[in-house]
């Protein structure tokens, strides 16, 4: 399949002042505008933004399936891997997306040592070089569905009345030293459609709550409450109950039956009761739920119970919750997800002996857990760029009170033994919606009811705000694979500065930097992954990130891949820079690759140093009309070159690009002086085959490199990449 025919024809004219570097974002026509110059003039009195591509442009390495596992990292994909031109490396965390707790060193003690089970601490030291590591499941989950591999199960619903699900500890007063109105936890239910309710049935563990409300949803049920339907939790009119003891609860919620999709229950003050056993303390702190049943009792008294339960995330109704309690057991490791050991990854190669940027577990975890692998770092000397705490909070659906008084815990151990550790987070997995339907009301004075806000009103009220030195996000914008990549393409740049722009309004203040420790087309599986847009979505993405202050980025696909299948309305494919062989060696390079290596070989100076942008005024001559599918983006590199990045995101239209340099802003301009270097990638150089999990490229060829004696006017084909540097 090849993209992008030619059906028309569109011609810029860029204008630069002879200022330290330029940048801009051009945005050439739409098909309705007629051929004419555009006129692009950057402003050389102040520097937009500056950054060393070296050291601020990384790859993301992340756990896989333990099969996967020990083939990446084999000389051939590292000496692959390497070939893209990036730095550093931000660790990623999959455990903490599959509700489970990171045994980073498999050396180390359990807080029941006897029965081999409860909170676990790894070792600071090793024995052995830590090659694989695993998580390990949690058998008080309360969560049905999770963002990893979804082969866990919630234990409110699963059947087995033995079982349960326990809130986290960590946010009981104890440790938060906050009043326990603060926290209060819940948990959500999604019956799967809307459906009559009036009673329902508790059966509740050890501790449980002495309060608790019950509540439905008044609102759009089309849709999961995972996805934030418009709407409101309304109280049943028996859904308060002031003062409970536990043990079995059945309640008449309403005398008429209320016909609604999801229910909320918000608890409020434990028993502080325990199962026994240990005498661990953190077993009586929380709230414990052993079965949930919600239905109608018909005239004879009988129980309709309308959620599904069963050991499984396909067999249950969809539950959502509040936290989870890490206690778990050695007979808990999944054994099907590894991450790669600090010792494999240190010194594979990858890190080119820059910081690498570490991940702690956080909702799933314990504060001495994180402090040990701080420890253990420290003694192998390992460089550390930071250390971001947890990965996900809003994906969890975590709100942003309990996220902030982990955090604090958290960072007070971690700084108890390094006060100088630069710590991070949140790792936000979508800056576009905030997930704010799950969970209790409570506006931040002052600040938009955002979870960002939020939680730096945590931060800010407890004098921590000091703990959050910088703050990461992913960026996976297309949720929905099904639409056309060209309209994504379209409206990418606008979606990332409009997004940046609100963390400024949420109360995020600019001397924290911003990292991105994630980047790609989707988080979801699509055939623009591994087609021409992918290449053109992030090269775009990664200049324009830097363009609006960006402080770093990481490649998240950096690993070799194979093709999958995740949306029925899709075709195969997969956030790949290498498509692997049946061994899981790189043996294709993908578009993605090529989009990367464009920035770090030929646009940015591959011997890096420090690169300058500067704003740029675009202007069409005689209309104010600009081109919003050509992205243009210049820079003064550290060899005295300028070096100009255009990236052509119309599937249909090639553009011609007359470059010339003016003395003023007010000057017609010349072109380069002497000859220009350009690299160009576009479909000429990549064609793909489907053929389901066998699908392959059946031409991957490298950007054209070419000189031209004399700057003229520069065609870029539709779908395309182009650079070009000169004096």
């Amino acid at each position: 399949m090849r993209y992008g025919t030619i059906r028309s024809t569109t011609i810029a004219t860029i204008i630069l002042l002879p200022a330290p570097a330029c940048l801009s974002k051009l945005a050439a026509q739409t098909n309705s505008i007629p051929s004419s110059h555009i006129n692009i003039t950057v402003l050389g009195d102040r520097r937009l933004a500056v950054f060393r591509p070296e050291r601020d442009w990384g790859g993301a390495l992340d756990g896989h399936d333990s099969s996967e596992a020990a083939t990446i990292y084999t000389p051939h994909n590292i000496a692959a891997m390497n070939s893209a031109g990036l730095g550093p490396i931000t660790y990623r965390l999959r455990t903490e997306l599959g509700i489970e707790t990171w045994h980073w060193n498999p050396e180390g003690r359990w807080s029941d040592p006897v029965h081999h089970q409860g909170y676990w601490i790894s070792n600071d030291r090793a024995s052995t070089p830590i090659e694989l590591t695993y998580g390990y499941r949690l058998p008080r989950r309360g969560r049905t569905i999770d963002d990893a591999g979804n082969d866990g199960y919630s234990r409110v619903d699963d059947g087995d009345t033995a079982t349960f699900w326990k809130t986290n500890p960590y946010l009981d007063p104890r440790f938060t030293g906050d009043p326990e109105a603060e926290h209060p936890q819940w948990f959500a239910i999604d019956l799967g459609a809307a459906v009559p309710v009036r009673d329902i049935r508790l059966l509740w563990g050890a501790p449980y709550p002495r309060r608790y409300l019950v509540e439905y949803w008044d609102g759009d049920q089309s849709q999961p409450i995972d996805d934030n339907p418009a709407g409101a939790w309304r109280r049943f009119e028996n859904g308060t109950v002031p003062s409970s003891d536990g043990g079995t609860a059945e309640l008449r919620l309403t005398r008429t039956p209320v016909t609604t999709r999801f229910l909320r229950l918000l608890m409020f003050e434990s028993s502080h009761t325990a199962l026994g056993g240990n005498g661990d303390s953190r077993d009586s702190l929380g709230f414990a739920l052993r079965e949930i049943f919600v239905g109608d009792r018909d005239a004879s008294g009988r129980f309709h119970d309308l959620v599904r339960h069963g050991a499984a995330p396909s067999l249950q109704s969809v539950m959502l919750v509040s936290s989870t309690d890490p206690w778990h057991r050695e007979i808990d490791r999944d054994v099907n997800t590894a991450q790669p050991g600090f010792d494999l990854v240190m010194k594979s190669g990858l890190t080119h002996r820059l910081p690498m940027l570490v991940p702690t577990g956080l909702l799933f975890d314990t504060p001495e857990n994180s402090a040990a692998e701080l420890r253990f770092l420290r003694a192998r000397h390992y460089p550390i760029a930071g250390i971001e705490l947890g990965e996900e909070p809003d994906g969890q659906r975590v709100t942003p009170e309990d996220y902030g008084a982990l955090y604090v815990q958290f960072a007070a151990a971690l700084h108890a033994d390094d006060p100088h550790a630069r710590l991070g987070g949140p790792s936000w997995q979508n800056l576009l919606n905030d997930p704010l339907t799950l969970w209790p009301d409570r506006a931040s004075p002052g600040k938009r009811d955002s979870w960002i806000g939020r939680f730096l009103d945590y931060l800010d009220a407890r004098h921590r705000i000091g703990d959050l030195r910088f703050f990461s996000f992913e960026w996976y914008p297309f949720d929905d694979v099904c639409d056309d990549p060209a309209a994504n393409l379209a409206a990418a740049p606008g979606m990332l500065s409009s997004d940046l722009a609100r963390l400024r309004a949420a109360g995020l203040p600019d001397s924290i930097p911003r990292i991105m420790t994630e980047y790609g087309y989707s988080a979801h599986l699509s055939l623009a992954e591994v087609m021409l847009p992918a290449a053109l979505f992030d090269a775009d993405l990664v200049a324009n990130f830097f363009a609006h202050g960006g402080s770093k980025s990481f490649y998240f696909g950096y690993e070799p891949g194979d093709l999958a299948h995740e949306r029925d309305c899709d075709h195969w494919g997969n956030l790949i820079m290498f498509l692997a062989d049946s061994l899981g060696q790189a043996q294709y390079r993908m578009p993605r690759y090529y989009g990367i290596w464009m920035l770090t070989h030929a646009w940015a100076d591959s011997a890096g140093g420090v690169h300058a942008m500067y704003p740029v005024r675009v202007e069409r001559a005689g209309t104010a009309a600009v081109d919003t599918l050509l992205s243009a983006f210049a820079l003064r590199r550290p060899d005295h070159r300028w070096s100009l990045l255009l990236v052509n995101r119309d599937p249909g239209r090639e553009r011609v690009v007359d470059l010339r340099i003016a003395a003023t802003s007010g000057a017609r301009g010349r072109a380069l002086r002497g000859s220009v270097e350009t690299w160009q990638y576009s479909s000429a150089q990549y064609e793909f085959h489907e053929d389901a999990a066998s699908g392959h490229p059946v031409r991957s060829l490298p950007p054209v490199h070419g000189t031209i004696a004399k700057a003229g006017k520069l065609t870029l084909p539709p779908y395309s990449i182009m650079v070009v540097t000169g004096r």
